[in-house]
């Protein structure tokens, strides 16, 4: 059986955190989605320091500048062409349509020039205001939570789609499809980026980019529910980017949603949401973003405020279905009350709500954050297995949510007890520990061998790489 975990070790793990364990109350402590979804920060180019203008190559601007100013933080400097013509001025935010300009653009250098702004000190415990209850019930919120009411007495009806039933593609077709959709997935990417940069009070605007990405993604799922974690497996940038933590979100809540069986506007509304859910992170001070430590009480009240900012900037999207405010509001509640803004449980937290709960809890694990590295994706799964137990989530749809992605998650690698590694390819529900994986030869690369780890005398995981 070679070293490492056994089969059994894994099957006995799922019985216990999915059919009878009951954990300890839960602490209240905050979850590991919970913090914002940004990058590790690094120093921004000091202004301050020189007194003229300093130009570099756009390569360099891409290396040194942008990890360092990653979406939603804003630029120290204005960014001017070499004839010292203004691109963008400091205090505006990168997306990924500047970086698109400027190589329409054939710019291949820039100029940062300090725009030397009045310094204004970073909030501290003792400047942030004292939390109040009252701060997070917003007129907003009061409309929105009186609209939900009634919503939340129609029961919504699952009917899980059984894995003979999966639409599939020929592995080969799969592995194109989702070469394919990883471009889509930086359209999406740079439409959310635009729409937030759009967003200014008392103006609306259209979400027709949105709505259009989101109905390729649909339309890829309904030809194969494999296909959206591939493409989440396949988006593989070091540093985490907020735009793009949105997109991997919406793309898992479709394939979960998917394969709970919901009607197709009903999956379209959940991406839609899962897009926009988390964009009122960008209203909440960079210090407290992207600290790389723990945050104190007052700077926690700061990120329980984000889903009334992202309700705020709702407000100015034109023809959003009132599902998508619900999942911008309830995204980060959970179902034993320990979440935000209101500490809802249970049935209070709408079901598309918590179906991208899920998928922004697994897509945070494994990204980086300031104060810790990702987790691997079969480790981010098992914590929420373990939060399962605690009650955060809502175990039937915590087993659909393993049904989408395995418990060795789409895109990761395992070790087979037949001596070979594979990457798993397929989930199969209903069946976590034994996916459908592809071996790799010894350099690591695909050898075209599919093995459906379910069929009799399949070899088993021993180990998650």
């Amino acid at each position: 059986m070679g070293t490492g975990q056994t089969p059994t070790k894994w099957e006995d793990m799922l019985d216990r955190e999915l059919s009878g364990l009951v954990g300890a109350p839960a602490s209240g402590e905050e979850d590991s989605s919970a913090p914002p979804p940004t990058d590790p920060p690094q120093a921004a180019p000091d202004s301050a320091a020189d007194a003229n203008d300093r130009s570099i190559t756009v390569s360099q601007f891409r290396t040194e500048i942008l990890r360092s100013i990653r979406a939603g933080m804003t630029l120290s400097d204005d960014i001017c062409d070499e004839s010292g013509v203004l691109l963008l001025a400091a205090g505006s935010q990168i997306t990924p349509r500047f970086l698109q300009l400027l190589n329409d653009r054939r710019i291949a250098r820039v100029r940062l020039r300090p725009a030397h702004p009045a310094h204004v000190p970073e909030p501290t415990e003792e400047t942030l205001p004292e939390p109040a209850e009252d701060d997070l019930h917003t007129p907003t919120s009061r409309q929105l939570d009186e609209r939900m009411a009634g919503e939340l007495q129609t029961p919504v009806h699952f009917r899980p789609v059984k894995r003979w039933r999966r639409p599939r593609l020929s592995v080969d077709a799969l592995k194109n499809e989702a070469s394919r959709g990883l471009e889509k997935h930086t359209v999406a990417s740079t439409a959310v980026a635009d729409i937030c940069q759009a967003l200014t009070p008392g103006r609306e605007i259209s979400t027709a980019e949105l709505r259009r990405t989101v109905d390729h993604f649909v339309n890829l799922v309904a030809i194969d529910f494999d296909l959206l974690p591939f493409i989440v497996s396949l988006q593989q940038s070091k540093d985490e980017y907020l735009y793009d933590h949105c997109v991997n979100v919406a793309l898992l809540s479709m394939a979960m949603a998917s394969q709970l069986g919901l009607h197709r506007q009903v999956v379209a509304e959940i991406g839609l949401g899962g897009l926009l859910q988390d964009i009122g992170m960008l209203r909440v001070p960079e210090s407290i973003r992207l600290a790389p430590r723990s945050l104190n009480t007052r700077e926690w009240h700061e990120i329980h405020r984000h889903p009334l900012h992202t309700l705020d900037m709702l407000a100015g999207c034109r023809n959003i279905p009132p599902s998508v405010r619900f999942i911008g509001y309830q995204a980060h509640e959970r179902f034993d009350a320990t979440g935000y803004p209101r500490g809802r449980s249970g049935s209070q937290v709408h079901i598309y709500a918590q179906i991208v709960s899920l998928a922004d809890s697994f897509a945070a694990c494994t990204r980086p954050r300031p104060y810790r590295k990702p987790l691997s994706p079969y480790l981010a799964v098992k914590t929420m297995l373990m939060e399962g137990a605690d009650h955060k989530f809502d175990r039937k749809l915590l087993r659909s949510f393993l049904d989408t992605v395995s418990l060795f998650p789409i895109g990761s690698r395992v070790e087979l007890d037949n001596g070979r590694t594979a990457q798993v390819l397929r989930a199969n529900p209903d069946l976590h520990t034994q996916p459908v994986v592809e071996e790799l030869t010894n350099d690591g690369s695909a050898s075209g061998h599919i093995v459906d780890l379910s069929e009799e005398g399949a070899p088993r995981v021993i180990k998650a790489l």
